[in-house]
């Protein structure tokens, strides 16, 4: 056995625990109601832009009816949907600070909307497409205040997302 490798695993497990605590610390018993747990099976985008499976879990907190606050090793993702109809009619101007992707909910390897895109060409392929949800994932450095991810989470229940 590769005591070596098993040490660096489980320190790099231990810091997304960590993290994991102060979001839920944080959400905790405030607005929210929360569930969590550890999932493999996620995708991310690779250097050259392709979808790329992950078998390895990460910890995923779901704040029931709005959102799923995703803990990778680089950084903390919220996901999040809106419905079709109300994301043709809605401006982003309260989200176009974020760094963010919209997609398909039945086709998630369908690409509304990536950085280098503009809100106006993300609307035109959601208006092409079939799905009657959009979702969309919201990245933030893995070092964000836990307390930020609570006003973040606030501001999409205001703005109609939903989970």
């Amino acid at each position: 056995m590769n005591t070596e490798l098993l040490n660096e695993i489980n320190a790099a497990y231990c810091r997304l625990e960590t993290k994991k605590a102060e979001i839920v610390h944080a959400l905790w018993h405030k607005i929210f109601e929360l569930e969590s747990g550890w999932y493999n099976g996620h995708y991310h985008k690779d250097e050259d832009g392709e979808w790329s499976r992950e078998s390895y879990p990460i910890p995923v907190i779901s704040v029931n009816g709005l959102c799923d606050i995703e803990i990778q090793f680089d950084k903390v993702s919220v996901s999040t949907k809106m419905k079709r109809d109300k994301a043709l009619g809605y401006s982003f101007e309260k989200f176009v600070q974020y760094e963010f992707e919209a997609y398909g909910v039945d086709d998630y390897l369908a690409d509304f909307y990536h950085e280098g895109q503009t809100v106006n060409e993300m609307k035109e392929d959601i208006r092409t497409s079939d799905e009657t949800d959009i979702g969309f994932s919201f990245a933030f450095p893995f070092d964000i205040d836990e307390k930020q991810i609570f006003e973040f989470a606030k501001l999409l229940r205001r703005e109609g997302f939903f989970f």
